[in-house]
């Protein structure tokens, strides 16, 4: 579903079902809010809706739609960072606690719990550790392999904080009962192939060989004596 804006063509709504809709709210807050009480005041009181009004309208309202829009996506954006941000202060004191909540998401790389106060933190599918879990695209789920065990949206599970970072707004829990996080494999160290190993130059060993010049190896040409003609 695509994101809902302002426009100044009347595209009516498609929830109730009609052709025109316009909104405001009160007391007024938002600066679309303003404008339809103008436009309200400018028909109704004023009495000014002749073509001229309605032209002036018309050059304005795309412009005046188009920020709007803009501003209030900003503003969304701005709320929920600053949401996010109080939210993992507010948790900076409670690691090790526990609390029940309820699956909020699923993904390949673990499970969205929610807690009763709205705070939502990851459970990474490396602490699901008293099995191997697959992702089920399909069913929004994580199964195990060899329990069966199903982790779906909407169950109810207990968990504890286990990190929480204020700067990435991160707030990591572990499923109470669990074993701590699966360790990673080992990696081998790579084996490095020696090649052969080149020949030591004079100038690495520290014998610099001296640089002719470049005339210095130019041949040099034999003078031929002139033989004196007889007479």
């Amino acid at each position: 579903m695509k994101q809902a804006r302002y426009d100044a063509e009347s595209l009516g709504h498609y929830g109730l079902s009609t052709d025109f809709y316009t909104h405001f709210t009160s007391p007024i807050r938002r600066y679309p809010d303003l404008i339809v009480h103008r436009l309200i005041r400018t028909y109704l009181i004023n009495g000014q809706m002749d073509e001229q009004t309605q032209r002036k309208w018309a050059e304005k309202l795309p412009d005046i739609a188009e920020h709007a829009s803009d501003m209030e996506r900003r503003a969304v954006e701005a709320e929920r960072e600053t949401d996010d941000l109080k939210k993992t202060e507010f948790m900076e004191d409670k690691i090790g606690m526990e609390f029940d909540g309820i699956i909020s998401s699923v993904t390949n790389f673990g499970l969205f719990v929610e807690l009763p106060n709205t705070i939502e933190g990851l459970v990474h599918v490396s602490y699901l550790t008293d099995d191997y879990y697959r992702y089920d695209e399909r069913h929004y789920a994580m199964i195990g392999e060899r329990t069966g065990k199903v982790y779906r949206i909407g169950d109810e599970i207990t968990v504890r904080v286990i990190n929480v970072n204020k700067d990435e707004r991160i707030v990591d829990f572990e499923i109470v009962g669990m074993k701590g996080r699966r360790p990673k494999e080992a990696k081998s160290a790579p084996v490095v192939i020696e090649g052969k190993k080149r020949k030591k130059t004079n100038k690495q060993n520290g014998k610099a060989k001296k640089s002719k010049k470049f005339y210095e190896d130019v041949p040099q040409l034999k003078a031929k004596k002139k033989k004196k003609k007889k007479r």
